[in-house]
């Protein structure tokens, strides 16, 4: 399929997408054409189903027939990334996926979140115990993850580790900083380039 150069970026938990904004308008500069879906029911409160599911239908949206696009998802919004991609069809569609600080694995806070997504979040989760036993369907996205060791949201931050693809380590003081991050942005952006490069 050929890949276009249209973007998804998908926030994290209780985040309208403002996170998502300096990151949208450097990609934007950058040629690329981002999108920031403001998912509803964004508190996980629904589990990540829902989202996901909004998700897809901006993927159909914002992309020509028979074209692909590239996720980029920030804590949460990797998650609901990942259950498109793996449970909804969504690998045929993107040909890169990003994760930024995302709990793949888990994270001793979501404990606090007495609901369906926080209990799909949390560490030992049938949820994402599903989703990494199945990893290997991101393959095909050539799935890349960015984390940084400061990370105390996502506890153990290591959780924000892909168990395949690509990792990049960078030293972003907080969580919520990571996607406003001038270094990080510069990898997302290298990353979507190289991705639309190699199918030249």
């Amino acid at each position: 399929m050929p890949k276009s150069r249209v973007a998804i970026l998908i926030p994290g938990i209780f985040d309208r997408g403002k996170s998502m904004r300096r990151m949208e308008g450097a990609l934007d500069r950058a040629g690329f054409v981002a999108h920031s879906i403001n998912l509803k029911t964004n508190s996980g409160w629904y589990g990540m189903e829902p989202m996901a599911q909004q998700l897809g239908e901006l993927v159909e949206e914002v992309t020509e027939k028979g074209d692909t696009c590239a996720l980029v998802g920030f804590s949460m919004g990797g998650i609901v990334a990942r259950y498109y991609l793996q449970r909804l069809g969504g690998a045929e569609k993107v040909h890169k996926f990003i994760a930024l600080s995302s709990p793949h694995f888990g994270s001793l806070w979501a404990h606090l979140l007495p609901y369906k997504g926080g209990r799909q979040l949390r560490i030992g989760s049938e949820f994402l115990s599903g989703l990494n036993r199945d990893a290997a369907m991101l393959e095909s996205a050539a799935p890349v993850s960015i984390w940084t060791p400061y990370d105390t949201t996502i506890v153990p931050h290591t959780s924000s580790r892909l168990p395949l693809g690509k990792t990049y380590q960078v030293p972003v003081s907080l969580h919520r900083w990571v996607p406003q991050n001038p270094a990080v942005i510069d990898i997302v952006s290298a990353e979507l380039a190289d991705v639309l490069k190699a199918s030249d």
